[in-house]
């Protein structure tokens, strides 16, 4: 077998080349050219009539293991490398693409030496490894284990009611094995009542965490901002990196993580799996949020939409159809136009610089070796990859175990796992959700502590003026009946709706629509037809405005309406909110976007 550095392939550096056996062994011999992008897999034997490459993204790859052979005598060491290519698939109508799990083995055995196979197995591991974590490495790059940080710790919170009821199911089937795929050790706690996730996290110490999985809907990760930004350390603690694997009806900023990376737009377990293949990559970008103000003096802060009229209707109006799953908000969505209702209102906002006031017209779990201390607390409903390496051990697959591996020095990454699959049973997930939750008492915060800890802390609000006086002279008043009002500052208002397709994770900006009275049902329907493609700005309706702005203020003149925050229905009454820059963290599973503060 020979190794090479350097190499150059269809223009893009090859990083390392190499001639291995397959896995199980049937006298296939492959070469496989690692570029910073693909692996490319030629046969080598026997020899194919064409010359037919497969090409592995390393977009679609979540991990890469090293195992060895429980054959005595065996010399050979072997890595696997891990993909969720997406593959035609036959549906129900026409076809379409969904993602499959594909696992290749190489069997390395150009020298006699287990050791020295190894050795070359681990160097392959780890540069794949770098580039589906970012790391970058070169031609020129010493590639070993040294260059990887150790596996992260992430707790997962799963929300059992979301959507259809399927979560827990759909994290034992699909989330956890990629994770574990993917080295990343964890936590999972099943939340039991409304505000859990949110009193959990004002409580934990954050040091033993990577980043905080919301394993839900929406509403799920609007708590945890929220205990977080109720923490005396709030400014360090809303620096956590957030993650969410959407498993609810809304799945807006799930959809709007799947846009930013590029895929096209799914729903489903299709869009759940190309959430958890970003979270394995675990880039992370800077996230807006705005604090939202009612007319009680509460204060909170929100990461997806403020709503006022038809939308925050069919949100809250259709929950009586959660069981339906995202298709409940189809079912609302025509009640609600049977009876269209009109709002009587003043809008005010604070125009973003250079918008011209126009309207847009453009279409911890402790690592395996125990080198990181883990303080264990009690947690409700939990299950966890803690205690489970010794099980590893025993874990085969096909005749290959884990790769011998030394024991690391202080400081040093511990060694991967080597598995090609999950190493433990998730069968009785579910049952051990609900053994580990008799301690459930030992978990919960006194009831004085919850009370104040509802005073919300975060940065001031400099745009806004008290609700009680006037907005300052330099904001825009509009006074009409409205059939809508919407302030939201991601891409997608739901997994199939793409109402803001310009709006970026920490743009600065909220993109303000609403929609005055006088819209027919018909335009209406339209409107939002063309928002699953995000085509609805070429509409140019004339009952329709969108602008980009800094801060607003929502002031009912009608007595009785539905207002939302992140799709969580909020009192009824005068209510304002304003941008703030970047001020949390979104793991996204791609470089952020380098975007200019306004």
């Amino acid at each position: 077998m020979n190794l090479v550095l350097g190499a150059c392939q269809g223009g893009s550096e090859t990083l390392l080349h190499g001639e291995f056996g397959a896995y199980p062994p049937k006298g296939t011999r492959y070469a496989l050219s690692l570029t910073r992008t693909e692996l490319h897999i030629q046969r080598l034997v026997p020899k194919p009539d064409t010359d037919h490459r497969t090409v592995v993204r390393l977009i679609d790859v979540v991990g890469c293991h090293t195992m060895r052979s429980h054959t005595a005598g065996n010399s050979s060491a072997f890595f696997c490398v891990y993909s969720y290519p997406l593959k035609k698939k036959k549906v129900a109508v026409g076809s379409g693409r969904v993602r499959q799990r594909v696992a290749k083995t190489f069997q390395v055995d150009s020298s006699e030496r287990y050791e020295d196979n190894l050795h070359i197995a681990e160097k392959w591991a780890a540069a794949v490894k770098c580039l589906v974590l970012g790391i970058s490495v070169s031609s020129e790059t010493e590639i070993s284990r040294n260059l990887l940080p150790r596996p992260r710790r992430l707790l997962l919170l799963l929300n059992p009611f979301g959507g259809k009821g399927n979560a827990l199911q759909w994290c034992q089937n699909h989330i956890l094995p990629m994770i574990t795929e993917a080295d990343v050790s964890f936590n999972l706690i099943q939340t039991e009542r409304q505000n859990h996730a949110r009193e959990l996290v004002q409580s934990i110490s954050l040091a033993e965490w990577d980043g905080i999985v919301a394993i839900s809907g929406d509403g799920l990760l609007y708590e945890v901002i929220n205990g977080l930004m109720e923490r005396p350390d709030w400014e360090e603690a809303i620096k956590m990196p957030l993650g969410i694997l959407p498993c609810g009806s809304g799945n807006a900023v799930a959809a709007a993580i799947n846009f930013n990376a590029g895929f096209e737009q799914t729903l489903g377990q299709e869009l759940l799996t190309n959430c958890t293949l970003l979270l394995c990559h675990g880039g992370v970008s800077p996230l807006d949020l705005v604090s939202v103000t009612t007319s009680s003096g509460s204060r909170s802060f929100s990461f997806l939409s403020v709503a006022w009229g038809f939308i925050s209707d069919v949100d809250i109006e259709s929950e009586k159809y959660r069981h339906m799953g995202s298709a409940r908000f189809t079912l609302g969505t025509m009640v609600r136009l049977a009876s269209l209702n009109t709002y009587r209102g003043r809008l005010s906002y604070l125009p973003a610089p250079d918008s011209g006031h126009r309207p847009i017209l453009r279409s911890i779990t402790m690592a395996a070796n125990g080198s990181l201390p883990f303080q264990r607390m009690p947690l409700h409903r939990t299950v966890s990859d803690m205690g489970l390496c010794e099980e590893r051990r025993t874990f085969s697959y096909r005749g290959l175990e884990p790769a011998d591996e030394p024991s690391p020095s202080p400081g040093s990454p511990p060694p991967s796992s080597g598995f090609p699959t999950p190493s433990f049973s998730f069968e009785n997930l579910s049952e051990q959700l609900v053994a580990d939750g008799q301690g459930a008492q030992e978990m919960a915060a006194p009831t004085s502590l919850l009370s104040s800890a509802r005073q919300m802390r975060g940065p001031p609000d400099d745009f806004l003026a008290p609700l009680n006086q006037p907005v300052p002279k330099s904001w825009v008043t509009v006074e009409d009946d409205f059939v809508l009002v919407l302030a939201i500052y991601q891409t997608h208002l739901g997994a199939d709706l793409f109402a803001a397709p310009f709006a970026c994770f920490n743009d600065g900006l909220i993109h303000l629509a609403y929609v005055k009275a006088g819209i027919s049902r018909a335009a209406l329907i339209r409107l939002f037809l063309a928002m699953e493609k995000g085509t609805h700005f070429e509409q140019r309706c004339p009952h329709v405005t969108n602008i980009p702005v800094r801060a607003f203020r929502i002031e009912p003149l009608t007595h009785k309406g539905i207002i939302t925050v992140d799709g969580e229905r909020v009192e009824y009454g005068p209510i304002q909110g304003q941008i703030h820059h970047g001020v949390a963290n979104l793991i996204t599973g791609t470089s952020p976007v380098k975007v200019t503060k306004l």
